[in-house]
């Protein structure tokens, strides 16, 4: 009895700052059967299918219980939040389908990695090889010479970029397919939080400048861990979700500079998505200069070269661009 009160009263302490929904949450799913009934509607589903209701028996019997009224009190409790109730029977909801999700993708699951394995393409700074690595269900690219553009003890050594990565991810998928998801993974998360919305839970997204006042010019600096003093951050308020990026790579999302691109035959947006597309894609990016302005306020301006034109974009403490300059 005192363990249990001890539980109730942390669940209670809890919900004080993440809120009484999410405790309630955990509570609801702290127990064996409910889960498994979880698992067997997502078992049972098929993408497309015209009908994807399990009825009760039949979903009983899945799940291996054999006291229906036992089965009918767990199942009421998942009916209304991530199993919904039909004609035909019971179905997973989104939320549901979220969750059983999460396991199947191995989030904080399965304790995956991968060491730096070489893939083919050069590092912007120094033009050594560079790497694929994985851990902590981040897939991270690396430098196997210079710093890289990002330090700290929780980043692996040389790290060029990273983005958040499910274990899922590695799947049959030889190095430099690791990156090419990875690439994509993180191209659609900034891409999400500059529309802003969260891609994580689709709450609003909040945009900044961060910048290191006393930023090291030389190499990766001590202070804030980056090649670049200006960092552009979002930030969702609803489930704290967060993405971060240099401004030069978060431009490549604007309509002018997708129009500079595509005007001279590079498109940047929408191709075949090979391997050499994106390694092409991310040659551009390198080339991009970014240029903090004004740190009171924030101004940061990327200037965007090809083939003797010249694209210039300033943006805002909160990412708008406001204004623009072309010379051609």
């Amino acid at each position: 009895m005192e363990e249990k009160e001890a539980i109730d009263s942390a669940l209670a302490a809890a919900a004080e700052t993440s809120g009484e929904r999410a405790a309630e949450t955990f509570s609801l799913l702290a127990n064996e059967t409910r889960l498994a009934i979880l698992l067997a509607l997502w078992e049972a589903y098929e993408p497309y299918a015209s009908e994807n209701a399990v009825s009760f028996s039949a979903l009983r019997h899945r799940v291996g219980i054999r006291q229906g009224a036992q089965f009918n009190y767990h199942l009421d409790h998942l009916v209304g939040r991530f199993v919904e109730k039909t004609e035909d029977g019971y179905a997973l909801r989104r939320a549901g389908h979220e969750l059983v999700r999460t396991v199947v993708a191995g989030t904080g699951i399965e304790d995956a990695s991968q060491d730096p394995v070489e893939i083919s393409i050069d590092c912007p700074s120094c033009g050594a090889p560079t790497a694929v690595t994985y851990r902590d269900e981040w897939l991270y690219i690396v430098c196997t010479d210079c710093d890289g553009t990002f330090q700290g003890d929780d980043r692996p050594d040389g790290m060029l970029s990273g983005t958040e990565f499910d274990p899922a991810g590695l799947t049959d998928r030889p190095p430099e397919m690791m990156w090419r998801a990875g690439w994509f993974t993180g191209k659609t998360h900034i891409q999400l939080a500059v529309e802003g919305v969260c891609d994580a839970c689709s709450g609003p997204i909040t945009q900044s400048l961060d910048v290191c006042a006393d930023h090291d010019a030389e190499g990766v600096c001590d202070r804030c861990g980056r090649q670049f003093a200006v960092q552009a951050q979002f930030r969702c308020p609803v489930c704290k979700n967060h993405h971060e990026a240099p401004p030069r790579t978060v431009v490549l999302h604007h309509p002018a500079v997708i129009a500079f691109y595509y005007e001279r035959g590079v498109n940047v947006q929408y191709d075949d998505g090979s391997f050499e597309s994106l390694r092409r894609r991310g040659e551009l990016i390198s080339d991009h200069e970014q240029e903090l302005v004004s740190e009171e306020p924030p101004r940061v301006r990327v200037t965007i070269r090809y083939e003797g034109d010249e694209l210039s974009l300033l943006l805002d403490e909160t990412l708008d661009v406001v204004e623009i300059e072309r010379s051609d």
